[in-house]
């Protein structure tokens, strides 16, 4: 995605309902009103792409990504979204929400997805203004 263009699609991966919950209520105060999407899991929303990928379907603009998450974490999920077929991902911003600010997590989730942001939890205003570059 450019920068400076409003997304159209967000998706938020997050096991936790409270923080999804937040994050929505986040990104609609913005007033930007892109379409929500919520996995409540890796495994779900891995399956999203898989399943719709091919069909008419919405890619998100931004994916916000939680790192622990019970059996697919989310540098698992990027491993396995990375692998997807590009145009599944292409131009797809993802940024890594956690409530770890530990430079070794940072690290890897750059090693795996060079361009990933990564922020600690929770999402603010100003994170998604910085991911969309207004």
């Amino acid at each position: 995605m450019p920068a400076h263009v409003i997304p159209q699609c967000v998706m938020l991966i997050d096991d936790d309902p409270d923080d999804n919950f937040l994050h929505r209520l986040v990104i609609q105060d913005t007033g930007l009103s892109p379409e929500i999407l919520v996995a409540e899991s890796g495994e779900k929303a891995l399956n999203y792409f898989k399943d719709n990928h091919a069909g008419a379907f919405r890619r998100p603009d931004i994916i916000f990504l939680d790192i622990n998450m019970p059996g697919m974490s989310g540098f698992d999920f990027l491993e396995k979204y990375k692998a997807l077929p590009a145009e599944v991902h292409a131009q797809t911003k993802v940024v890594m929400l956690s409530t770890s600010s530990l430079p070794k997590d940072q690290q890897k989730a750059s090693s795996i997805w060079e361009h990933v942001y990564y922020h600690t939890k929770p999402l603010t205003e100003k994170i998604l203004y910085e991911v969309i570059g207004a």
